[in-house]
């Protein structure tokens, strides 16, 4: 069975065109990924190029190109056809796409954005017939306009439908990933309080265990002060519990806390520490992680004290503004050691500013000209916020 030579034509046009468009389609998220293109720009082609494929492939059932006796005659049809198309598939398609960013832009109810949209999406289609009527050969106009008329109801009910699809397909799934870094946010945040947990669990047994010592000792020989410790460190603890859902804090709150620390200290040290604090009332509502002085300024007292026979001295300075902060705690203790040994305490306050202030904060251990360990945070109140 031999297939006449115009039916093979309008078949192979149809499988071409048709492949095209359903290849076209299910490429749209990446066909103009290598362009530099927007988002906007990147669906309006591909959108084009989709509904040209389909618009292509229905040429042949036109009256006025269904004439052809030759291949010839028909890619003269098929030129003319895409010069045609190129004014009813592509402007109403970057139209009606501009025309969505808008409503999309306007916060309009969902429905109401679809209404419109649909409607312009009938109103191009259709229309085509007015054009038609100047475009097209007398002989072929009547039966040209009849089918282009049905062809385009048909057409704007199958792309509304699939405007439609792609509209709450789209909406999913940008819920979806929201969903998903909402999920992942929170997890973070998980993270990150555990980890902040299990810092604050080695800091607190450690100092407690520090002036549990103080105290017992205290207790063998000079019973008042023990007792004076005792209530001292109970108004510490005392803080820290009424803290114990804050991840960071004031820095006045901070100092409030160190003071208190420092109240147990004096008790047990009697004229042998000299403290003072300086505090600039811009850094006063600067947030900082909780207990991150106490282990700098327990350090400094311990070795301040390291030589019996001399008064130790601790500075605390806090300087900055609202972009940065300065923490500098001095003591005139020893110099520290080339290979400075971390213990629980410093090593807390390294793991907090890491995990608070990634990049933008600073330590360091200076012996000269003054010993002094210095903190530096840059932006200090842009940190994460975990309850």
């Amino acid at each position: 069975m031999i297939i006449p030579f115009r039916t093979a034509v309008v078949l192979s046009n149809i499988f071409v065109f048709t492949s095209l468009g359903i290849y076209f389609f299910y490429r749209s998220a990446t066909i103009f990924s290598g362009f530099n293109l927007s988002n906007l720009n990147r669906r309006r082609l591909t959108i084009s190029l989709i509904f040209f494929c389909f618009y292509m492939a229905c040429m042949p059932f036109y009256p006025c190109y269904n004439s052809f006796d030759t291949l010839a005659a028909f890619f003269v049809s098929g030129v003319y056809h895409i010069l045609r198309s190129t004014f009813f598939v592509f402007l109403p398609v970057f139209t009606i796409l501009y025309v969505q960013r808008v409503v999309e832009n306007r916060n309009m109810p969902l429905f109401k954005q679809h209404l419109i949209i649909i409607g312009l999406i009938f109103i191009f289609l259709i229309s085509t017939n007015i054009w038609m009527s100047l475009l097209i050969d007398p002989n072929h106009r009547q039966s040209t306009i009849t089918y282009t008329f049905l062809m385009s109801l048909l057409f704007s009910g199958i792309v509304s439908a699939l405007y439609v699809n792609i509209s709450y397909a789209n909406l999913a799934e940008r819920r979806l990933r929201f969903e998903k870094e909402l999920e992942i946010s929170k997890l973070n945040e998980l993270k990150t309080k555990a980890e902040l947990d299990a810092l604050q669990a080695k800091v607190n047994p450690h100092f407690l265990y520090n002036t549990l010592n103080s105290i017992a000792e205290l207790s063998l020989h000079q019973g008042l002060k023990a007792r004076q410790m005792t209530i001292a460190l109970a108004e510490l603890f005392r803080y820290s519990l009424n803290k114990k859902n804050e991840t960071m804090i004031a820095i006045e709150e901070e100092v409030e806390m160190v003071e208190n620390y420092l109240m147990i200290e004096k008790i047990r040290f009697e004229d042998k520490l000299e403290v003072s604090i300086e505090m600039d009332d811009a850094v006063k509502r600067s947030m900082v992680p909780k207990f991150i002085l106490q282990p700098l300024v327990e350090n400094a007292v311990k070795h301040g004290l390291k030589e019996p026979d001399k008064i130790s001295i601790i500075k605390i300075s806090l300087k900055g503004n609202a972009d940065k902060v300065d923490i500098i705690i001095y003591d005139n203790g020893l110099p520290f050691p080339e290979d400075i040994q971390i213990g629980y305490g410093l090593k807390s306050v390294m793991d907090k500013l890491t995990l608070f202030y990634p990049g933008r904060h600073t330590i360091f251990f200076e012996n000269g000209p003054l010993k002094q360990v210095t903190i530096s945070i840059i932006n200090s109140l842009k940190h994460e916020s975990f309850v």
